[in-house]
């Protein structure tokens, strides 16, 4: 952008405005809406993606008799202040250009204090995110602490898992709601493994099921900081490379396919390294049953903890999971306990225990061993304190 010229162009703001998400309590509305690179290069006049930096489109309308308070820190621990943005954009013989940037995002700052009886709108600029940006909004007053938790899609590449539906999974078919004692049972007839695409091998072991809550199953995982894997295309394997290359980071980098119920994953999420070689990943499989009307994923969870040859992929790579997969299972108990939206926990029988003298491989030949459990993740509609999760074996 020509650091003499500063032309935002917030005409097209109603695009993203249009699909905010919102939620209420007494007396108080937030919306929210998560811009991709492209909006906000428009709206601002700048490629803030450029920097890592992304806005989120916030309004609050304020229905009681106090002033109310917007805590922006817990939206985002590392959000940038309009001046640190517009500065980044400062050209040193463009003076009047730069005052006009300074005023720009200075005014379209969320506000910290929301009046009574009134609507406040504004932008908070967060660290940037793809595919899914997740937002905590906290909103305090006079004896009051109200939290409002958002994931909003983020315009840009394809991502695996975006509107996953069960009447387009499984048309036309019943969906049993299942109580807890058929629950256990049905969980532990499942295969042991994940396989390839014609069922013919096993692949990494079903260690994990999530009971999802009403809100939306991916809240807590986006709120510990993973992120939604994109799809396999050009654009993703080009990234890929580069990444590879440069030992770069690549926080949403594809996942090789597997199969349960003879499809491919549903959703697929990470948690990435510096380098594209490590991260721990977990791919879900909607199923047909519910519990207690809520929807039931299963799926496998493990770590990769580098990368080795192969002749079984398009890059001639492969990523090497460590051995021990119940070690990742228990992180990933553990990380979603510290998110706050697990409501119980318990573990039951199927995946076949495998020892570390004698493991079970992996498609692409990694070994691995395990106790034979699968972990059982209840989540809650709101987040509570670890002491409050309480575990139910569910063996």
């Amino acid at each position: 952008m020509n650091a003499f010229q500063f032309k935002p162009d917030p005409s097209g703001d109603a695009d993203f405005i249009a699909r905010a998400q919102e939620k209420s309590v007494a007396g108080i509305r937030v919306s929210a809406s998560a811009l991709g690179a492209r909006e906000s290069q428009r709206s601002f006049g700048e490629n803030l993606a450029k920097y890592d930096i992304q806005p989120v489109w916030l309004s609050i309308e304020n229905d009681t008799n106090d002033q109310l308070v917007y805590v922006q820190i817990a939206t985002d621990p590392e959000y940038y202040s309009p001046y640190e943005v517009s500065y980044r954009f400062h050209g040193a013989f463009s003076s009047a250009a730069n005052r006009a940037r300074d005023l720009f995002f200075l005014q379209r700052q969320m506000p910290s204090i929301l009046r009574p009886h009134s609507r406040t709108t504004g932008f908070a600029y967060g660290v940037l995110d793809a595919g899914v940006k997740y937002a905590h909004i906290l909103v305090a007053g006079n004896k009051r602490l109200e939290t409002f938790d958002f994931a909003l899609p983020v315009p840009g590449a394809a991502f695996v898992g975006t509107n996953v539906r069960t009447d387009s999974i499984y048309p036309g078919q019943k969906v049993e709601d299942l109580d807890l004692d058929t629950l256990r049972t049905t969980l532990a007839k499942y295969p042991c493994c994940t396989t390839d695409s014609g069922t013919t091998h096993d692949g990494d072991p079903i260690n994990l099921v999530i009971v999802e809550s009403k809100r939306d199953p991916i809240v807590p995982f986006i709120a510990r900081d993973w992120h939604m894997t994109q799809k396999l295309d050009v654009a993703s394997m080009i990234e890929t490379v580069r990444a590879f290359i440069f030992r770069d980071e690549y926080l949403t980098s594809p996942v090789s396919p597997l199969y349960v119920f003879g499809r491919r994953e549903d959703l697929a999420l990470q948690k990435a390294r510096s380098t594209i070689n490590e991260r721990i990943h977990t791919r879900l499989w909607l199923t047909p049953y519910t519990f207690e009307s809520r929807r039931l994923w299963i799926g496998q969870v493990s770590r990769d903890i580098g990368v080795r040859l192969t002749d079984q992929t398009w890059n001639l790579t492969t990523h090497k999971i460590g051995p021990d997969v119940d070690f990742d299972r228990g992180y990933l108990l553990q990380d979603l306990l510290m998110s706050g939206f697990v409501e119980r926990y318990g573990f039951v029988d199927g995946v076949r225990a495998a020892t570390m003298s004698a493991p079970r491989t992996n498609l692409t030949g990694d070994p691995y061993y395990t106790d034979g459990l699968r972990a059982v993740v209840f989540l809650s509609d709101e987040t509570k304190p670890l002491s409050e999760a309480p575990r139910e074996e569910a063996r």
